[in-house]
């Protein structure tokens, strides 16, 4: 009798946890909970990268709305507006209430006209590491490096380190940097994303070797390991992964870690994004910013 008992105890129990009612709660940001005042920001408008740039392949990937092999770019919206660095991305983004796009957590300034989304209920923060939109910033080089580029390296890798944590996640620890004092010059091309970050490194190394001149250009990703492949640059820059293709004629290090962060005009009521909200709207699957609230 005492068997029979437990078992119905235990047949109840399974089917009261099995009620939906009774299931455990998802957390807040998982729930689809009505956004009021959506239906009022009308059509989304995307802010794109240009292709190329490494922050745009990247941020495509981390979305699942990559390229397949078979074709040249990702699959973004054909309506999607264009901006060619983050600058550019921020103010299209302040100017328009509809609007949203995508910056280096580095080159972001939250200021009134804007605001940062979280992403699966994770803000973007330097102390962060579960947020899912995170990258690698590299440095990528063909061929031997002479002692001047070697110094410059040892530099970024150590005493350089504090620096890239003032913005950034660093990939080692601050350490105390003796520079060879080797003459001559470098040249630097590439990610626009990398570059301000490169720049503060290289006028802090100037400074510690002033027989150096160190010269950074930004352009996007791409151009810069390809012409790191050439030999046109010493360094090229990149804030996406290399390509199998890439890794078999560079050489490359890692410089800092990064995130990407989704921007929206400050009138949008939106706090939090789901990934594949994320992915329906840049891929132009939702127009409108009241199909979030579906």
């Amino acid at each position: 009798m005492k068997l029979k008992k437990i078992l119905c105890m235990l047949l109840c129990m399974s089917l009261v946890l099995a009620l939906p009612g009774c299931q455990s709660q998802e957390p807040a940001s998982a729930q689809n909970k009505e956004i009021e005042g959506l239906d009022k920001l009308g059509d989304v408008q995307v802010v794109s990268r240009e292709e190329g740039s490494g922050t745009r392949s990247t941020f495509a990937e981390l979305a699942g709305f990559s390229g397949t092999d078979e074709e040249k770019t990702d699959r973004t919206t054909k309506s999607a507006t264009i901006a060619n660095d983050a600058e550019e991305v921020q103010n299209l983004v302040s100017q328009n209430q509809s609007a949203i796009g995508y910056v280096s957590l580095g080159t972001f300034e939250e200021n009134d006209p804007i605001k940062a989304l979280k992403v699966n209920g994770v803000a973007a923060s330097l102390e962060e590491k579960s947020y899912p939109l995170s990258r690698t910033f590299y440095l990528a080089y063909c061929g031997k490096r002479n002692e001047l580029e070697q110094d410059f390296l040892s530099y970024v890798h150590g005493a350089g380190q504090s620096i890239v944590a003032e913005s950034y996640m660093p990939v080692a620890k601050s350490s105390q940097f003796l520079s060879n004092q080797k003459k001559g010059t470098i040249r630097i091309g590439g990610s626009t994303s990398v570059a301000p970050l490169m720049e503060k490194l290289a006028k802090a190394y100037m400074e510690i070797n002033p027989n150096a001149d160190i010269i950074v250009e930004a352009s996007d990703s791409g151009d810069g390991l390809t012409r790191a492949m050439s030999g046109e640059l010493d360094f090229g820059m990149s804030s996406r992964d290399l390509k199998d293709y890439e890794m078999e004629l560079l050489d490359y290090e890692e410089i800092a870690k990064d995130q990407i962060v989704l921007v929206v005009n400050a009138g949008n009521p939106l706090e939090d994004i789901s990934m594949d909200n994320l992915k329906k709207i840049f891929t132009g699957e939702y127009e409108q910013w009241n199909e979030l609230n579906q």
